[in-house]
């Protein structure tokens, strides 16, 4: 009984002109937002398909990107092993690393006040040189000497450093340790 008195009085209300025009709106309405909705459902599914292909080529790009420095620090590598591999079996003896010590002062400006080697070997079989060097010159000096030790043709490595000022005068005066590592000299009759 409640439901048709519920639809007699819908059926009243909808013969009201100002019910009507509300119907026909709603109509209207609810058909304008079907049409923005086929619209735009497509739209947004472009739209992620898009930013998802993005996504994977901003992946692509990054995975190229470190690929690419991983081949250049791997060429590095290479290109420094081999030149530690040479300076490993360069043979030189102890005139030549006092020359090749007085080379790189001179360049640098630094004096070297006298020089004592200790020959040994490392923990492996590798042999090597100890060498402490007493040095007197300016502070910038004494900086590019250091920087200049592993430019020489052996695998020389500055182990201690020990400076100290000279009074009144702007030098310094120090003793600076390098280990020198050799290879074997070449044997009578093979070739180096």
């Amino acid at each position: 009984m409640n439901t048709g008195r519920w639809g007699a009085d819908l059926r009243y209300s909808a013969r009201h002109p100002w019910a009507r025009a509300g119907a026909r709106t709603c109509a209207v309405t609810a058909t304008l937002m079907l049409v923005a909705a086929a619209v735009w459902w497509p739209e947004r599914h472009e739209q992620a398909a898009l930013e998802d292909k993005i996504a994977s080529k901003r992946s692509e790009l990054v995975e190229t990107k470190q690929t690419d420095e991983l081949l250049r620090a791997y060429a590095q590598a290479r290109k420094e092993v081999a030149l530690l591999e040479e300076k490993l079996e360069h043979a030189v003896t102890q005139s030549q690393l006092v020359e090749n010590f007085a080379r790189l002062a001179r360049k640098n400006g630094v004096k070297i006040v006298s020089l004592t080697y200790e020959d040994g070997r490392a923990a492996g079989a590798q042999r090597m040189l100890g060498t402490e060097l007493a040095v007197q010159g300016g502070y910038p000096a004494l900086r590019d000497f250091l920087r200049d030790v592993s430019a020489l043709p052996t695998w020389s490595e500055v182990q201690e450093v020990r400076l100290e000022s000279v009074q009144g005068a702007p030098t310094q005066k120090g003793r600076i340790r390098v280990m020198t590592y050799r290879g074997a000299p070449a044997e009578p009759g093979r070739p180096s």
